[in-house]
């Protein structure tokens, strides 16, 4: 029987609270980078009742982006996501490196 990678965390608390604020920074910056701030804030305040349930949807996409991108980042931010102090995190960061 396949068991998960020991280094990929199962629940938000595996995830050093330094760690979850980089990996949100890292985020918006490259939301903004890419110029994607208007439609990345207002897609995410739009969909903020339903964090918990988007980021369920990306742990079970997980398997089909890591075809395409490596390491545990995608699935760590998806674990991130699921407080919604952390939605409200990311976009003060966003707006953070708008500015």
């Amino acid at each position: 029987m396949l068991s998960p990678k020991p280094e990929i965390p199962v629940v938000l608390d595996d995830i050093p609270e330094s760690e979850q604020q980089e990996l949100l920074e890292n985020l918006a910056q490259w939301i903004v980078r890419r110029s994607l701030t208007a439609p990345a804030i207002l897609i995410i305040e739009t969909g903020k009742p339903l964090n918990f349930l988007g980021s369920q949807i990306l742990i079970a996409l997980s398997p089909f982006v890591q075809a395409f991108f490596k390491g545990d980042k995608y699935h760590k931010l998806a674990l991130i996501l699921e407080k919604d102090e952390n939605v409200e995190l990311l976009l003060q960061y966003i707006e953070k490196s708008e500015g």
